[in-house]
Parts: C-alpha cells; structure tokens; sequence
C-alpha cells in the first residue's frame, strides 16, 4: 500500500525536521523521511520491507501492536516505547499520530525522548537510593519551616524511631506541634541556640529531652541548619536528629562514677592525715608511709590549719611507721617544723627509727632545734609537763 500524499504534502514530509512516517493498521510501514530513517539508523526500504515491528525488542512488539489496534478504535495514537537501533543502542521514542480510517493509516510523529527518559531513570535512581539510605539512618532526617511550630515538610521514615509518630501523622495538616515535644525544661535553650546560629547562618548542634507519642522521654542530638533563598531569608531548616539516650546515660553513669571516686579520694587523703588533738594545746601527726612533694604539701597546709584553729602551742610528728627517708623527704621534715614554728607552737619529733636517724644525720639535716623523743608518749608526757598559754587546760 502507498499512500495518495499530494506533491507539496510529499515534499514537506520528506523534509521535515522532525521524524515522520505513515503506518499501517497491522503495523506495515508505508513510508518514512529522511529523518525518521536518521534516528532509527534504517533505509526507507528497509523499514518498508520489515514493518513497525523490526524496530522494537521481542517483549516490546506486542506492546506497540497493541498501541496500534487501540489507536484505530480511538483516532489518535499515542504512546511511548523504545527502539533498538542496528547497532543495538536503545533510544526512547514518543509516538503520536492521527488516524485515517479510510487509508486504515496512521500518520505519526515520533519524538527521541531518550535523554528525558535517561533522566527520569536517574531520578528514580536518585529517589530510590536517597529513600534506601535515609531509610538506613538510626535515626531522622527532616525539612521543616522555621515557625513556631517547626512545621514538618519533609521526614525520613526514622521519625517513627524518634518521635513515635509515622510520617503521615508528621506531615498531617493537623500534625503534632514538634516544638511541644521538646521537653519544657530544655525549649527555651534550644530556640535560643538555634536562632543564635541561624541568625550567624552556621550550622547549628542542639541535645535536649524529647517526649515521645508514648509518653517516654528520651535524649536527642540534633544537627541542621538553615536555608536561604537570595534575599537572605530563612525559607526552611534541614537537618538530622538521633537518639543519643544510651550515651546520655552512659556520661550521667560515669560523671556519678566520677563523683563517687572523687569523695574516695577526699576520704581517703582525710585518712592518710590523722591530725589529733590529744590535749589542749597538743597536736599529734603520725606519718604513714611515703613523704611525697604532694603528700607534704597536703601535710603542711593540714598542720598548719589545725595549730590555728585549735591554738596549739605543741606539734608532734611521729615517725614511728617511717622507716627510711631521702633527702626530699628530710627537706619536707624540716619545712613543716619551721612553719610550725613560725606559727609560734613548738614543734617535736617522735618514733624516729635508727635508720632514718642515720640519714638525717647523713644528709646533715637542719631540724631547726626540734626535739626528738624515742616514742610518742615520751613526746606526750614532755609537752603536757609544759605550761599551757591557755588557762583551764583540760584532758580529752
């Protein structure tokens, strides 16, 4: 079949820029320009001896036949199916044509829409694998207004995790305010902190207590900023919010473990300097272990405090645990005596063993005229026999 095409007709289909061709009902190829032939990369004869159907993949032929028997039923054909080329490239091509019942012909447009049908693949692409890995998020990736409200446009699926509230329920028109789940303590701080930073157009890092649908109040971190448009003016936040309760109970657990260590060591330091007022006016100190710069200093400032407030005119330190000292040690033995004298009490040393008396001598030790006694009771029995500055002295 050929079809009747005056000559001016003829020659405006020849050269026409855009990919034409005349079809028959059954799928037969009557003609084709020349730009028809360009974009499937066949001759007219070609075409004209195979039909519609040699353009299109196995699993495509039906589908295009099936346009056609639609298309004599409804005047117009219309619909969009890729082509293979000879040398297998695939292009995308939309068919539109009208129907001449009397020819039983189509005259048709085909337009390559490859490019917009690659782009529109990589855009399901882009949604798809944005959808999977926003999915994959412990947690919620939001778009909202910066209003009162903190009006959801856009969440993640993770909201349900975090709020309890599905994304329909969050993007309702009579959705939850999600400014008033923050918790009431924590809202002002972070509104204040959030406008600070949008106001400096940095990116902005907030924790809080967040109460959940069910009631439950959990720990979140939040990390966003705002969007702008050219003038300047915020036209939404963007950001991502995590629960962070495990690790909020973790540093709480720690901090108390914290604290707990710390009154340890109080006690403990309180222990290892057991000043003793054993009379009026008498202050006993035995000495334990190593005489270290931090444990003397510690020693001193204990030592001195007590002969304040106490008014103490006698300071014993008994060296009776202390077997061995080196020359530090002995410089500390003899600041704490000067300062203890300097205070105006009398300071005295007592329970000194052989070996530490060879050393003090050894290193030629200045004691600055303190006594020494054998034992703390002798040093005891020598200062009680002292008169007291203080009248009324009492035994406690």
């Amino acid at each position: 079949m050929t079809t009747n095409r005056d000559p001016l007709a003829d020659r405006f289909f020849r050269f026409q820029s855009a990919p034409c061709l005349d079809v028959d009902f059954d799928g037969a190829i009557l003609s084709a320009n020349g730009a028809f032939c360009q974009a499937v990369g066949r001759g007219e004869d070609e075409l004209r001896a195979a039909g519609l159907a040699v353009l299109f993949a196995p699993e495509a032929r039906a589908e295009a036949l099936a346009a056609l028997a639609r298309g004599a039923t409804e005047d117009v054909l219309s619909f969009a199916l890729p082509i293979t080329r000879p040398e297998g490239e695939l292009r995308w091509l939309e068919w539109r044509g009208v129907s001449f019942p009397e020819e039983r012909l189509f005259r048709v447009v085909a337009h390559d829409v490859t490019a917009l049908w690659r782009a529109e693949a990589e855009a399901r692409e882009r949604e798809r694998f944005l959808g999977t890995l926003l999915g994959n998020l412990p947690g919620m990736v939001y778009r909202c207004r910066n209003d009162a409200r903190w009006t959801m446009e856009f969440t993640s699926a993770g909201c349900e995790l975090i709020t309890g509230y599905t994304v329909d329920e969050m993007l309702a028109e009579n959705a939850v305010s999600v400014a008033d789940l923050v918790h009431a303590e924590d809202s002002a701080r972070v509104w204040s902190e959030m406008e600070a930073a949008l106001d400096a157009r940095a990116p902005y890092k907030l924790k809080y207590r967040f109460i959940q649908k069910s009631g439950e109040v959990r720990w979140m971190e939040e990390h966003g900023r705002g969007v702008y448009d050219a003038s300047g003016a915020i036209v939404a936040l963007e950001g991502f919010v995590t629960d962070v309760t495990a690790r909020m109970v973790a540093v709480q657990e720690l901090e108390e473990k914290l604290r707990v260590i710390e009154e340890q060591k109080e006690q403990i330091q309180h222990l290892s300097l057991p000043i003793i007022e054993v009379w009026d006016g008498v202050l006993t100190l035995p000495v334990v272990g190593v005489l270290d710069d931090q444990r003397a200093e510690r020693i001193m400032q204990g030592l001195l405090e007590a002969v304040v407030r106490t008014q103490s005119q006698h300071v014993i330190i008994d060296l009776t645990a202390v077997e061995e000292v080196d020359a530090a040690a002995a410089e500390h033995l003899v600041r704490i005596l000067r300062a203890v004298q300097l205070l105006g009490a009398h300071g005295a040393l007592s329970g000194m063993q052989p070996r530490v008396a060879q050393i003090l001598v050894a290193l030629s030790a200045d004691l600055g005229g303190a006594r020494t006694w054998p034992d703390l009771r002798a040093a005891l029995r020598a200062s009680m026999r002292v008169p007291a500055a203080r009248p009324g002295a009492r035994p406690r």
